[in-house]
């Protein structure tokens, strides 16, 4: 018999200026560019045609935007919890990865080479942001048992989510991507073990130019 599953869509922004320049942004709140308006709406085109029960949402105005088309699809007001709020970087944010070389050399490198053994300004580690991703997500296991479960955020932060989650090497971090508006779904079963179903799905903006109905 097949078992009953909850099932997690979990969500990286739309497009920023910041995306575009290499920035980091972490807890500075940028918006959406155009495009990333655009990649918003063609998200929620996609999921009129999915099951959803609720949207939680980084509080940053990046997240809130993209999941809005969504969220109206389906008839949800999305659920503000920072758990899901980006990695906090301090004084790194704002600047590119050849100019944090240029001003902190090895600090910033080692740091860049292996992100699980090195501090960072802003949150100290990425074990303080695994910590708070994972007691976050353990919540909304507990809470929405059986049901289907939007999570918008952030490309860092559900990287790093993702090691913890299914007991990946810290590698697995610098080895994937997760697109502008990208789909990674994750299913925990009866039993608790959790399923990576879909890594970086963006079908829907591949897709964009035939749902585009001129509305």
């Amino acid at each position: 018999m097949e078992q009953k599953k909850t099932r997690f869509y979990l969500i990286r922004h739309g497009e920023t200026d910041w995306n575009k320049g290499g920035r980091y942004q972490g807890w500075t709140n940028i918006e959406l560019n155009e495009n990333g308006r655009e990649q918003a709406r063609l998200l929620g085109k996609r999921f009129a045609y999915l099951p959803l029960d609720a949207i939680y949402v980084s509080p940053l105005n990046r997240a809130i935007a993209t999941a809005e088309p969504m969220a109206k699809a389906k008839g949800l007001t999305p659920i503000v919890d920072e758990h899901f709020k980006e990695i906090n970087f301090g004084e790194w944010e704002g600047h590119t990865i050849q100019e944090l070389s240029e001003k902190y050399g090895k600090v910033y490198t080692d740091f860049f080479d292996d992100p699980f053994s090195y501090p960072m300004p802003g949150e100290g580690s990425f074990q303080n942001v695994m910590k708070r991703a994972v007691a976050g997500f353990e919540e909304l296991e507990k809470r929405h048992k059986g049901e289907n479960i939007a999570i918008v955020s952030h490309g860092g932060l559900l990287r790093v989510m993702l090691v913890a989650l299914l007991g990946l090497d810290n590698r697995f971090y610098r080895k994937t991507w997760m697109t502008n508006t990208s789909i990674t779904m994750l299913d925990v079963m009866e039993d608790g073990r959790r399923l990576l179903m879909t890594l970086n799905d963006k079908a829907h903006l591949e897709m964009g130019e035939f749902w585009n109905t001129g509305e």
